[in-house]
């Protein structure tokens, strides 16, 4: 248990969500392959952060990894 992608493949969407509570948690994401690297750059379990935590790594993320590889 832990946490998982959940997918909207009619539109490619994708979101965290923690498999023991069933909490979907975090931003929602542009593809199932962004929320696997963004679970890889984290430094910690994505539920060990805050909110406000959490949307400050999405967007370091975004702006150092995720938007220069596309």
């Amino acid at each position: 248990m832990g946490v998982r992608i959940l997918c909207n493949k009619e539109n490619d969407r994708a979101c965290l969500y923690c498999s023991t509570t069933m909490w979907a948690f975090g931003n929602i994401m542009y593809s199932r392959e962004e929320a696997e690297a963004f679970l890889e750059y984290l430094s910690k379990d994505a539920r060990r952060y805050t909110d406000k935590e959490l949307e400050s790594e999405y967007y370091n993320f975004r702006r150092d990894v995720w938007d220069k590889d596309m």
